[in-house]
């Protein structure tokens, strides 16, 4: 009886992963960390330090997003300049989960599976 639940179970497990799904675990690529200005009503109020990593689904798409480092360095700054512009004071808390969503979605096209967050601090 034994037999049967176990190849029950695994009969299960096969079910439940989706097709083409694979045992690699995801690759990682740390960045170095952005700094950018916040800027409020037309002055420089402090900056914005991000501290974060890329996420590739296999070894081959983060060989990739090696080759593309400088790119990927160019649009990280850019949204994260734009992110600082609309949402970040020296007076609250930075929105971490925003911050990680704006710069995922920015960089999704460029094979970026997410991004990691390590460390985020806005300072006057």
């Amino acid at each position: 009886m034994p037999l049967k639940l176990a190849l029950l179970l695994s009969l299960i497990a096969g079910i439940a992963e989706p097709a083409g799904a694979s045992n690699e675990p995801p690759q990682i690529l740390a960045m170095k960390p952005l700094v950018v200005p916040i800027v409020s009503s037309d002055r420089l109020d402090g900056a914005l330090r991000v501290t974060f990593a890329l996420t590739a689904p296999n070894e081959a798409a983060l060989a990739r997003l090696t080759q593309r480092l400088p790119e990927l360095r160019a649009i990280s700054v850019g949204e994260a300049v734009e992110f600082s512009r609309l949402h970040v004071s020296t007076q609250m808390p930075v929105d971490a989960a925003r911050l990680r969503h704006a710069l995922t979605t920015a960089l999704h096209d460029s094979g970026v599976a997410s991004v990691l967050i390590t460390e985020v601090s806005a300072t006057a």
